[in-house]
């Protein structure tokens, strides 16, 4: 039992044998939270049994023994647990053979019990017995509703306890079908790749458990966070080892929060019932039994007992559409108790076909754990084994780029296929090979001496293990349990509180109005806010120029969907009978073999997803972070997108003139690098079109392909750019020595551009000239220290070559970069 949260085994005939297993289970049980154990024959021994569990259990909150023999000496076990236990709240008793001794002895026991918010005995109890029962309940109500309410108004601070699990890997290689085992869910051969990234949303509370929907983003952030900071107070005691649960409280100060109106309204109702001192619950007058909680139920044939949501427990006036007070006490607090040390994990699947790689740059966070996945089979296969390792090695260099610190779980599939435990060490042989000691981040698979984890999605091998240590390296993460304000959940509810009108925000307007509502001005903090937001996969905002950080997207998969309806492998994911059914087959034809969308082309394949004043909301960021530019070297309206461009076959010893080698080969040249290199030229070429548009000289039309291109900056400016994957190079050939030194400063700029906007600064390179004199190839410092001819002349100082990030291309605006150029 350690994924399933209630269980109702009402009318069972269990007895007290059975009941006894259960207990047993019970005791080691931390995921479930109701059990209904009703009409089965259970006595005093069995009351006994699961006496014996409550004392050790630590999540049940609800336990149903209505109708079962137990008598006086079956209440005075129940009632010795309940001063020790710290998690049930609800307990049901009706229908039994108590009597006032049973029953006094469960009243005393409420002395010392916290937790227990609805008790029902037998009708038979006398009615002293049950005032004293009643008055006791409605104080521990009173009290947890009191200490909830103090959290909300205090700025105390606890983890957010959430973290993001990033599924990279080449196409094919089982991505999708892990996450899918991973989340419990059976195997599928006939599921569609991704395309682009699937984002899904798990919660679990151990490292043993099953990972289950959560509640976060259908409810309340700040309510949820305040109830667990309550329980997670009660519980440091019993939980002195629990890292999350330790670092709650350290910070804890009255505050001026401006809670959401929904708290407000709750904090208002408080004190109307902490004025009035009264309260409208009542013993119920059910002939039968007593009821200490007004509470209504709908019991079915099979006897299963659901209570109703309607009524409150300690009732004062309140407005029929109340959420946040009926959630309180029927729901919130009992769901805190079960949640108090989980962990809410953000899973990224993202799409392995090449195309995407440029568009992942923008998504992939420092922070988290990746999980890399790979075709063991294709490692074994000698004809395959070549391509398989560049694309792992282009992916644990990706990640290490991007997040040198997070854990990287590399994860082989189709474990049954491969079979022999020989295999499964050539398999290890090889990644060591191919990892040597460059990766330090990796987690080892301690238990099969092996630095990766076999699987197998079909047959399900390997996979609990897997999510066992996945959830074990998203926990030692620090940042994960990093402590967070209350006023952020606020934030962060007010934010998501839009989500069904719009889908973006601005940080100038939105943000801040936000930010003042809930109490937080500081224009810092509530950039901190969203910075860990955007880690943790609750929202996108990027902050490399002024423009984008004014952007804040609250629907990630939202822009992650629309990207990927134009970056996509249009073989895979484009049905292109469509499009000759509305007149865009040359358009559909232009995108995908010259990379050059139409402005028709984009409204339709975006008219589903956004609206058509949002067109030119995605044209601008898709500008901005270098996925797109303008192309105005025709009369219709179009625009370059790069990652669509194809291959071209060109022999580099045919290419013209004076080289300027960038070589990524000690460090990494990443797929994405090239393709936003050559969306700088063409809009730098497009700018310098734009300014001699009233010439009679006009620049050549780039000759673009996804290796090569061909572009003139200005008239006689011409340049040809070649990426040599295998060496890991791009390769400028300047035509006319006269620009070579302006060229050498223009590539220099664009690459810390691309290197800062985007590469999260992680790209190192260094930099070779050709030499006139010497023909060969010399460092850019040897270069500069002989004023080497064409790149240094009297025209071309050296002092303007620089070699570190400057404020020209560091934190400014694309529009402003391309006008210091």
């Amino acid at each position: 039992m350690t994924s399933i949260i209630m269980i109702i085994l009402s009318t069972n005939d269990i007895g007290n044998g059975g009941v006894k297993s259960i207990a047993d289970a019970l005791k080691g049980n931390t995921s479930l939270t109701s059990l209904n154990l009703s009409t089965n024959e259970i006595g005093n021994g069995g009351a006994k049994s699961l006496a014996d569990a409550l004392k050790v259990n630590t999540t049940l909150a609800s336990l149903n023994l209505k109708e079962n023999q137990i008598g006086n000496e079956g209440a005075t076990f129940l009632a010795n647990a309940l001063k020790v236990n710290t998690s049930l709240a609800s307990l049901n008793l009706r229908y039994t053979q108590i009597s006032d001794e049973g029953a006094k002895s469960l009243a005393d026991a409420l002395e010392a019990n916290t937790s227990l918010t609805e008790l029902s005995v037998p009708a038979n109890v006398h009615s002293g017995i049950i005032g004293k029962i009643k008055a006791r309940i409605l104080s521990t109500r009173r009290t947890q509703k009191r200490k909830f309410l103090e959290a909300l108004k205090s700025d105390e601070k606890a983890p957010l306890n959430r973290s993001r699990l990033m599924f990279v890997g080449q196409g094919k290689a089982g991505k999708s079908a892990t996450v899918r085992s991973l989340l419990g869910k059976g195997f599928n051969p006939d599921w569609d790749s991704t395309i682009g990234a699937d984002i899904s949303e798990r919660m679990t509370s151990s490292a043993t458990s099953k990972w289950r929907n959560p509640d976060d983003l259908k409810g309340d952030f700040t309510s949820r966070f305040a109830a667990r900071l309550m329980v997670a107070h009660s519980n440091t005691r019993n939980r002195p080892n629990a890292k999350a649960t330790a670092q709650v409280g350290k910070t804890k100060e009255k505050t001026n929060l401006v809670l959401p109106s929904h708290i407000n309204k709750m904090l208002n109702e408080e004190a109307i019932n902490d004025s009035t001192k009264t309260t409208n619950a009542t013993v119920s007058n059910d002939p039968e039994s007593a009821r200490i909680r007004n509470v209504q139920h709908n019991e079915s044939s099979s006897g299963r007992i659901r209570p109703s949501l309607k009524n409150t427990s300690v009732q004062v006036k309140q407005e029929p559409n109340d959420e946040i007070v009926r959630e309180f006490e029927e729901k919130l607090f009992l769901d805190a108790k079960r949640d108090v040390n989980s962990l809410t994990l953000s899973l990224w699947d993202f799409g392995g076909q090449q195309v995407f790689y440029a568009m992942h740059h923008i998504f992939l966070t420092q922070s988290g754990v990746y999980i890399l996945l790979f075709d063991m089979r294709e490692l074994l296969e000698p004809t395959k084994r070549e391509e398989a390792s560049k694309y792992l090695l282009f992916w644990l260099r990706s990640v290490k780029l991007h997040a040198p610190k997070a854990s990287l779980i590399l994860t082989g599939t189709f474990l049954a296929d491969v079979g022999e435990r020989e295999n499964l060490r050539t398999v290890d042989i090889i990644l060591r090979e191919l990892i040597k000691a460059t990766f330090s981040q990796i987690v080892p698979n301690i238990d099969e001496s092996f630095i990766y984890f076999p699987i197998d999605n079909k047959e399900g091998l390997g996979i609990d293990k897997l999510r066992g240590i996945v959830e074990e390296s998203a926990r030692n993460d620090d940042g994960v349990f990093e402590n967070v304000s209350i006023r952020w959940m606020a934030f962060l509810d007010k934010i998501y509180s839009e989500r069904d009108k719009v889908s973006y925000l601005t940080l100038s307007r939105d943000i801040r109005d936000i930010g003042l509502e809930v109490g937080i001005s500081n224009s810092i903090e509530q950039e901190a806010a969203l910075a860990l937001f955007h880690e943790r996969g609750l929202l996108i905002h990027l902050t490399s120029t002024l423009v984008l950080k004014n952007i804040v997207v609250i629907k990630p998969q939202w822009l992650i969907v629309v990207l990927s309806k134009v970056i996509c492998d249009g073989n895979l994911h484009i049905d292109k009978d469509q499009f000759k059914h509305v007149g865009l087959e040359e358009d559909l034809k232009a995108t995908f073999e010259k990379g050059l969308a139409s402005r028709d082309f984009l409204e339709y394949v975006w008219k589903g997803e956004c609206e058509l004043e949002q067109v030119d909301f995605f044209l601008d960021l898709m500008q901005r972070t270098m996925l797109l530019s303008k192309w105005i070297f025709s009369k219709n309206e179009l625009y370059l997108i790069p990652s669509l461009l194809e291959d071209y076959l060109v022999e580099k010893e045919t290419i013209k003139g004076r080289r300027c080698v960038i070589d990524f080969s000690n460090n990494f040249l990443p797929i994405g690098v090239f393709q936003r290199l050559l969306c700088l030229c063409v809009a730098h070429s497009v700018r310098g079109n734009e300014n001699e548009s009233d010439h009679n000289e006009l620049i050549m039309e780039p000759s673009l392909h996804k290796n090569y291109a061909t572009i003139e900056f200005e008239p006689g400016f011409k340049v040809h750019l070649l990426q040599d994957e295998e060496a890991q190079t791009i390769t400028i050939f300047v035509r006319n020595d006269e620009f070579a030194g302006k060229c050498l400063r223009i590539v220099q700029a664009m690459l810390r551009k691309v290197n800062h906007d985007v590469m999260g600064s992680g790209l190192n390179w260094e930099i070779y000239l050709d030499d006139v004199v010497a023909d060969e190839l010399r460092s850019l410092r040897e270069a500069q220290e002989e004023n080497a001819s064409p790149w240094f002349s009297c025209r071309e100082n050296k002092h303007n070559v620089k070699t570190s990030v400057t404020p020209a291309a560091e934190n400014i605006d694309l529009a402003g970069f391309l006008d210091s150029l």
